[in-house]
Formats: structure tokens, sequence, C-alpha cells
């Protein structure tokens, strides 16, 4: 019964931790409000996937694949200098945390198609079309 138990901790543990069940959902509760479509606080914005692996305005890429370590996304969810954390309404949980590191080092798989915003075509405005009678 007890090597049982280590199998089926083991295989759960060991399942590859999925965006649009795991992370989005964190992003979504905590971060959209300030970095969504109508904020981006930092020049981040994590509703979208090109826009999010861009990063912010002073410390682009926030998320560095397969690099936790080194990605300032999860030193500002974990560091301890209240100035910088995030999210700035209270700290995320030691699952949470734990969920978005393990993500970005399985390689911050994002499939595309799934996000739940767009981007605005800026392009796509009438000043920049053509002419016509």
């Amino acid at each position: 019964m007890r090597s049982l138990c280590f199998l089926l901790t083991t295989s759960a543990v060991a399942a590859p931790v999925d965006f649009v069940r795991d992370v989005r959902p964190i992003f979504e509760t905590h971060c959209y409000e300030c970095h969504g479509e109508k904020k981006q606080k930092s020049g981040l914005r994590l509703d979208i996937k090109s826009e999010a692996f861009k990063g912010g305005d002073n410390h682009a890429p926030d998320i560095i694949a397969k690099n936790a370590k080194d990605s300032p996304l999860i030193h500002f969810i974990t560091t301890d200098d209240e100035d910088e954390l995030m999210p700035p309404k209270g700290k995320l949980s030691a699952d949470e945390i734990a969920t978005l590191t393990a993500w970005i080092n399985e390689g911050a798989a994002w499939p595309d198609g799934v996000d739940l915003a767009r981007l605005e075509d800026r392009r796509d405005h009438w000043s920049f079309k053509p002419l016509t009678k």
C-alpha cells in the first residue's frame, strides 16, 4: 500500500503545468487588474502571450523560459521588498508561486490561440488607409 501512495504522489507532482488550467487563473485573479487589457502598469501585460514574453518597461523579458531563478516575474512575486512585491495587495500563496516557478522552469509553454484578449492593430486606422473617392 505504501508504494501505491508513493506512485500516486509522484505522478501527480510530475504532471506538467498547463497554462490554461494552472497559470492563467493565477494571472486572472492576481495580475490582470494592473497588467491586463485595461491597464499595463510598468508596460507589462500578462493577458496576451506576445506581450507577456516581451516584458515590462525596465525589466524585459519578465518571463525567461526554463529559468525561473532569473525571471523578474518570480523575483517580483517572491521578494521581501514591499516596494517591489507583486501583487501589491498581498502575496501569492506558496502553491501559486510553486506553480508559476514550475511553469517557467518547464519552458513556460503558452499555447497559441488561448488568449482571451486581442491586441488592437493600431495600423488599422483610417489615417493609414489609402484615399478613396
